[in-house]
């Protein structure tokens, strides 16, 4: 049977072990990352903002 020639453009996206290695390291770190970031703000603690100009007028109407 014969082979086709590869085009230029499936050429271009051919990678070498390496290249993949790095790749993968690349993504892991990325969703490590967000993964992180998603737990560190579903377990945050929010507390309640309160402007300092609302305490002062709510304090001058009593």
């Amino acid at each position: 049977m014969v082979e086709k020639k590869p085009s230029p453009l499936q050429t271009a996206f051919w990678l070498t072990d390496q290249e993949k290695r790095y790749i993968l390291v690349i993504c892991a770190l990325l969703f490590i990352g967000l993964a992180t970031r998603y737990f560190y703000l579903k377990n945050e603690k929010s507390e309640v903002f309160v402007p300092s100009g609302v305490e002062q007028a709510s304090k001058n109407h009593e």
